[in-house]
């Protein structure tokens, strides 16, 4: 029970993130803000990492030179950070030109897109009704999100294509590649540690890009709502969810956090319902079915799986 609260949270926390990034576009560009992000994320974290090897009575030096010591793993965490700078960065440059609704609904997409990752990569042939699990879940997940945004009504708040829903597409493929990939590369590391190398090596990867790219001298350093919103981000967004995810795809498995995915765009759909004091049009059948299709989904993901072999990684994705 407590694995499904830590999912539970974990989509909560990163259906926030699409609504704080939306705002975050009007005080820095999406290179600087990912940048900024990161590297702060990774200071408040080292500190904490040396308290959790002191607290286990461990050399502080030793620990820190183990986790450099192999050139295969400082590869595999280059190419897993890598994939999450890559969707952090297509996140905030599409929303200059697209809606955090756009990019909730193709969000949908992650968990067929890691299937097909796991199928060509990985070799792995996920069961006919896991297939149709994930198929039913994107239709639930667009479905609830149209009827709380007006879709029906054929109004013009709905979803609309916009050309940065192109670059979200490919940002979605590398959110998907990434976590295929912690569930492949991370097992050598707990979670507080693969979290730290994941921000360290997200922050090298962003640092020269931000300098070349990044318009620094156009960020709003001393406005409120910057520091507001860019803290939010960092602790809740990054290091909460970085920590939880390597710890979620390690206990439960990448199938159960990609399923729990589907959650997120309800998420943002309710809180957008909310904001807009529409909590009433929640009350209606397109919701209700998009509700009942998750359900299915979920069970057919999750519930005819062996939650023993996912938790001990025996599938084909530990290896």
């Amino acid at each position: 029970m407590s694995s499904f609260f830590t999912l539970l949270l974990w989509a909560w926390l990163m259906a926030s993130s699409f609504i704080v990034s939306g705002h975050m576009v009007e005080y820095a560009s999406p290179v600087a803000t990912s940048a900024f992000r990161f590297l702060l994320a990774m200071l408040i974290m080292l500190p904490a990492l040396l308290f959790s090897w002191q607290r286990a009575k461990l050399n502080k030096t030793e620990q820190f030179k183990a986790l450099f010591a192999s050139r295969q793993r400082l590869f595999h965490y280059v190419v897993i950070s890598g994939a999450l700078v890559g969707f952090f960065i297509g996140l905030f440059v599409a929303l200059q030109s697209t809606t955090p609704l756009n990019t909730s609904v193709l969000y949908t997409l992650v968990p067929l897109i890691g299937v097909i990752i796991a199928r060509v990569w990985l070799k792995e042939v996920a069961p006919l009704w896991r297939v149709i699990g994930f198929v039913l879940g994107s239709i639930g997940a667009m479905t609830v999100l149209f009827s709380t945004q007006g879709f029906s009504t054929q109004d013009n708040d709905g979803f609309q294509w916009h050309s940065g829903d192109y670059i979200f597409v490919g940002a979605c493929f590398l959110l998907a590649l990434h976590v295929v990939s912690v569930q492949k590369w991370g097992r050598s590391l707990g979670a507080l540690s693969g979290a730290f190398m994941i921000m360290l090596f997200g922050t090298l990867w962003l640092l020269p890009i931000a300098l070349i790219w990044g318009e620094l001298d156009q960020v709003q350093w001393l406005s409120q709502g910057f520091w507001i919103n860019v803290l939010y981000l960092t602790v809740f967004t990054t290091l909460f969810t970085f920590v939880l995810q390597q710890r979620l795809v390690m206990t439960v498995g990448a199938s159960r956090l990609l399923a729990i995915s589907y959650t997120i765009p309800v998420w943002v759909a309710l809180f957008t319902a909310l904001t807009q004091s529409r909590l009433l049009s929640l009350v209606d059948w397109p919701f209700a079915s998009g509700i009942v299709f998750l359900s299915v989904a979920l069970f057919l993901i999750d519930g005819n799986l062996s939650k023993v072999k996912l938790a001990h990684g025996s599938n084909s994705t530990s290896k």
